[in-house]
């Protein structure tokens, strides 16, 4: 399996923190896409700036352009690949990732269970540890024992109740999934989040798979409001339980929609 590591150049002490983990070196570096520098103008000549905002309500930031072209140009990458084969899954991991232990042993597991899913969630973005609470609340699947096991470990992956924005810190993708987002990019400039998974499915109809607990998850140790962040989804808390019953019901409506298809 081909893997790719998504960093700026500049941020050296990243990628000394992620090569610092185990099974780490055979990927792939690829310097992230700066557009901290160029001008709007010349960015709306890559990225539509005018469908961002028609779709999202809000302009759109330099950084979120960059990271939308540097995951679509791994996906180039990908499908100039002759030794990649159209089913095959590639890893893309952005630099401030952190595996859990043994995450080489159990996605080994998780591509020998033959998915057809194009996209498989591994990890998420702006989550505090693996098996968060805040995972299950505002996140959730189905009931366990209707989720499906990987190996002989804790993960089992399966739908979320719907598809939402998980961040791109870590995930698997098709190489014939590259090709349709290519192919979406040769009839109209790209306009989306890297990780609007909710998009892809709606539009480009993308079929995403979710792991839990998570693979990944950003590094604590690059989080310097972490603090923050643990406040922020702890304010919340009680007014997503009183929506949890409903996405409960949501996810196993679809998981239980999946083996009928």
């Amino acid at each position: 399996m081909k893997k790719y590591l998504i960093s700026l150049e500049k941020d050296e002490k990243r990628r000394e923190l992620f090569f610092s983990q185990s099974n780490t070196a055979d990927f792939e570096v690829f310097s992230a896409i700066n557009t901290m520098s160029s001008d709007w103008e010349a960015l709306n000549t890559r990225f539509d700036l005018a469908k961002f905002e028609q779709h999202y309500g809000r302009k759109t930031t330099k950084g979120e352009v960059g990271c939308t072209l540097s995951h679509l140009s791994v996906y180039q990458k990908i499908t100039e690949d002759s030794t990649i084969q159209n089913d095959d899954y590639c890893l893309v991991c952005e630099d401030d990732v952190l595996f859990a232990p043994d995450f080489q042993k159990h996605i080994d597991a998780l591509l020998a269970q033959n998915l057809k899913a194009d996209i498989i969630l591994v990890g998420q973005s702006k989550i505090p540890s693996f098996n968060d609470v805040e995972l299950e609340i505002n996140y959730p699947t189905t009931f366990g024992f209707l989720q499906k096991q990987i190996g002989n470990s804790q993960y089992k992956y399966a739908y979320p109740y719907r598809n939402y924005f998980a961040g791109t810190v870590a995930y698997l993708i098709k190489k014939s999934t590259a090709c349709k987002f290519l192919a979406q990019c040769s009839t109209t400039r790209p306009y989306w989040l890297a990780d609007d998974f909710i998009l892809f499915g709606n539009k480009f109809k993308l079929d995403v798979l979710i792991v839990r607990p998570l693979m990944a998850i950003e590094n604590p140790v690059l989080i310097s409001n972490l603090e923050d962040l643990r406040g922020s989804l702890n304010n919340n808390l009680f007014k997503k339980a009183m929506k949890y019953p409903l996405k409960k019901l949501l996810a196993i409506k679809r998981n239980l929609s999946s083996l009928n298809s």
